[in-house]
């Protein structure tokens, strides 16, 4: 089925979600919720399984790696109980407790997003990400430039401004700009159109494919 089950009624669903961000109107449009939006996610998630399944680092999703919807309200002044965006994970053990390395994927009234790698690493965990791209230099070359070759690169939304510490010397390294990356991400924004045709599951295996390399050193780095 084009696009799997999504049509505009499901990004206007998160349009009036957004408006009525409450438990009886979330229950009184459940069902529209599960024929518009979840059912079709769920099936997203079987199809982009079924083609990443051979891929150098296998991609799995189930219900199981779906996000709730119920927001973490224990910290947060905002009490909105729901999440307005659906998501999930695709990972090589198509569990939710994977370290890194995985597949994101993100739908809401807008249309959506899907990134792999790591996000938001906390520098204890970057340092042997930051120490590969120095004492590994040229195999990280061949990653960036398996990248680039693909039109692909980092997302640069989340970087420091200078030198994280213990890598003061390295300012002037030719991968200083990663170095100081505090996520490593390869990401494509996905508009509407994409998920209303069967355009949605080609671009986000596409992306995946893409960034493989990555993938695999990052994976090996981190081990």
């Amino acid at each position: 089925m084009a696009g799997h089950g999504f049509t505009e009624k499901s990004f206007e669903f998160f349009e009036e979600l957004t408006e009525n961000n409450n438990k009886e109107w979330f229950q009184a449009h459940k069902p529209d919720f599960k024929t518009y939006v979840e059912d079709p996610f769920l099936d997203l998630l079987e199809a982009l399984t079924d083609r990443l399944s051979d891929a150098e680092v296998p991609l799995r999703g189930n219900p199981k790696t779906k996000f709730r919807m119920n927001r973490d309200l224990r910290f947060s002044e905002d009490k909105s109980p729901y999440k307005t965006s659906i998501a999930a994970l695709l990972t090589p053990s198509g569990t939710k407790q994977e370290g890194g390395g995985v597949l994101y994927f993100h739908m809401d009234a807008n249309g959506g997003f899907t990134g792999t790698g790591w996000h938001m690493l906390p520098p204890k965990a970057l340092k042997p990400f930051r120490r590969a791209m120095v004492d590994q230099a040229e195999t990280f070359d061949k990653v960036r430039k398996a990248l680039s070759d693909s039109g692909r690169g980092f997302a640069d939304d989340n970087s420091l401004k200078s030198m994280p510490r213990g890598f003061e010397d390295f300012d002037d390294h030719r991968h200083a700009d990663a170095i100081k990356l505090k996520s490593l991400l390869v990401s494509e924004p996905l508009p509407k159109i994409a998920f209303t045709s069967s355009d949605v599951v080609d671009r986000v295996e596409k992306m995946a494919r893409d960034a493989m390399p990555f993938l695999v050193w990052g994976r090996e780095v981190s081990a």
